[in-house]
């Protein structure tokens, strides 16, 4: 049995709180839930994270809630870079 073995699993709580250190996105921070807070009409899904982006609902995006693949991609790099809607919001504000 390796050390990696006896290590206990993470929690839910947990997990979150390791996700919510790995975002570099301002708008992100803060925002990671599980899901089942987010939409309880998926509650059969089980609980699992997922991130409500407030710059996407300012912007229209229909897709304002992203499961934890898409916030390893997406808000835990630079958000200039991978974040189409960070991007958006960002120019937006530039113009005025």
């Amino acid at each position: 049995m390796t050390a990696e073995d006896r290590q206990p699993l993470m929690s839910l709580t947990q997990r979150q709180k390791k996700l919510e250190a790995m975002i570099t996105c301002p708008c992100g921070k803060g925002q990671v839930y599980i899901r089942n807070f987010i939409d309880p009409a998926l509650r059969a899904k089980g609980p699992h994270l997922a991130l409500r982006c407030k710059i996407r609902e300012i912007l229209g995006f229909k897709n304002n809630i992203l499961e934890l693949e898409e916030i390893v991609f997406t808000c835990c790099r630079n958000p200039l870079q991978s974040c189409e809607a960070y991007k958006r919001y960002i120019e937006r504000n530039a113009a005025g």
